[in-house]
């Protein structure tokens, strides 16, 4: 599959699962949009963006509450979203 297609299937994925979300002020965690919107193809680059990164950080206590959402997952694996947040300078939490 080309990578073309691959930007193609994530981004439809994302739109369908965060299309019909209710995304509240209580919690920054509670919007995951924020670290995939800019990080969305950052995984499959060698050097992820500066938005990318800075969202990366701001989502750091978030991390573990990520990994055990299938919503998340089904976008980026463990070993992705470790990579990314260790490009980007993020100490990942011990979940």
């Amino acid at each position: 599959m080309s990578k073309v297609s691959i930007v193609l299937c994530a981004v439809t994925l994302f739109v369908m699962v965060f299309s019909g979300m209710n995304v509240t002020a209580t919690s920054k965690c509670d919007d995951m949009g924020n670290l995939l919107m800019p990080c969305l193809r950052e995984y499959q680059k060698p050097t992820p963006s500066a938005d990318c990164c800075i969202a990366a950080r701001e989502q750091v206590p978030c991390f573990c509450g990520y990994l055990v959402n299938e919503d998340f997952t089904s976008f980026f694996d463990r070993i992705q979203i470790r990579r990314v947040a260790g490009m980007c300078g993020v100490t990942f939490p011990q979940c």
